[in-house]
């Protein structure tokens, strides 16, 4: 999976401004044409004596860490190798690659031509095929990737994946989610002989981070259960976590406001103004359903927001009550269109 540095330079043009898609404090990802091991290959079963590796060109995401001396960022980079590698999962980004020639930090994804559930989130008005039948899809994709992460069998170890929230969720040309961002991932483990000063260390995103992991450093895979009730009530009200009109009102952002609408019963205040029409518009006699719909959504979202990281579902629990919640509106379209 190592891509020699010059194959990598060449399809960026030395890493030019004009293939850069994404640029922030951890360096820049980069949209290019890269020849690369087969995507089909990389869920395909090892074969012990394979000498001949199918290749294939097409459109890549190129990540480029900057910082290559801090030492936080050289255990994520190696952290992420090592998590996505181990990682056989349709709803999981694919890495397709890296390069540590030098002393870089490189790696090499598939391409996620829909960018990421943040920038959706900014722009909802922009995407005229945005409907509630969508968005419940879009969090089951996300959902069983996450259950597929906190699962032990065979080989696989569980990972708490540490930095859930909707930049890290990213939308493939049809749509279907891939979680994406393993650099703060860690694998979960009851000795603590095999916790390092990386694994130990507090880290997430501030408005998407599990309190009780931030106070009192407990870190279990509830912690990821928390930050995806955060994400599950962004794409309920058709913002980010951070927007300002959350912090405006109080210092944890969405989550405490959407868990006091949940407990008063409002949540159709702060309910994303799109869904609110589209509810407004459908016929009265399958109203009753898609509210229905929309109250179990709301509901795993509040459990999943749970104080205490034990009161909190399993993502697999999760995971049914989202294939209920598309059940009903897949019922729902085919009576509305027979």
């Amino acid at each position: 999976m190592r891509i020699p540095l010059a194959d990598i330079l060449t399809a960026t043009d030395h890493f030019a401004a004009k293939y850069c898609i994404v640029s922030g404090g951890f360096g820049s990802v980069f949209k290019s044409e890269l020849d690369h091991v087969d995507k089909a290959y990389c869920f395909a079963i090892e074969r012990e004596n394979e000498r001949e590796v199918p290749k294939k060109r097409s459109t890549v995401a190129i990540k480029r860490i900057m910082d290559i001396e801090d030492e936080i960022a050289q255990q994520g980079f190696y952290a992420e190798i090592e998590m996505l590698t181990s990682c056989k999962h349709s709803s999981i980004i694919t890495l397709l690659g890296f390069c540590d020639e030098g002393g870089r930090m490189i790696l090499i994804y598939e391409y996620a031509s829909n960018g990421s559930l943040n920038y959706h989130l900014q722009n909802m008005g922009n995407n005229h095929n945005d409907s509630w039948e969508q968005r419940v899809k879009i969090f089951l994709d996300v959902a069983k990737g996450l259950s597929y992460l906190h699962t032990n069998q065979g080989d696989q170890r569980e990972i708490v994946h540490r930095d859930i929230k909707s930049a890290n969720i990213l939308l493939d040309e049809n749509f279907e989610a891939k979680l994406g961002d393993f650099g703060l991932s860690v694998f979960r483990s009851f000795s603590e002989e095999h916790y390092t000063r990386y694994s130990r260390t507090v880290a997430g995103t501030p408005g998407y981070m599990d309190p009780q992991y931030s106070k009192e450093r407990k870190l279990k895979k509830e912690s990821d259960v928390y930050s995806f009730g955060v994400v599950l009530f962004e794409i309920l009200c058709g913002a980010v976590a951070y927007d300002t009109k959350y912090a405006e009102k109080n210092n944890q952002g969405l989550a405490l406001l959407a868990r006091q609408h949940f407990e008063k019963g409002s949540m159709m205040e702060i309910v994303d103004t799109k869904i609110q029409e589209i509810f407004g518009i459908i016929f009265p006699s399958i109203k009753v359903s898609y509210q229905e719909s929309l109250h179990t959504f709301s509901r795993i979202a509040y459990n999943s927001l749970a104080e205490k990281q034990v009161e909190r579902p399993t993502m697999e629990v999760v995971v049914k009550e989202l294939e209920k919640t598309l059940f009903i509106l897949v019922r729902l379209h085919f009576l509305t269109v027979y």
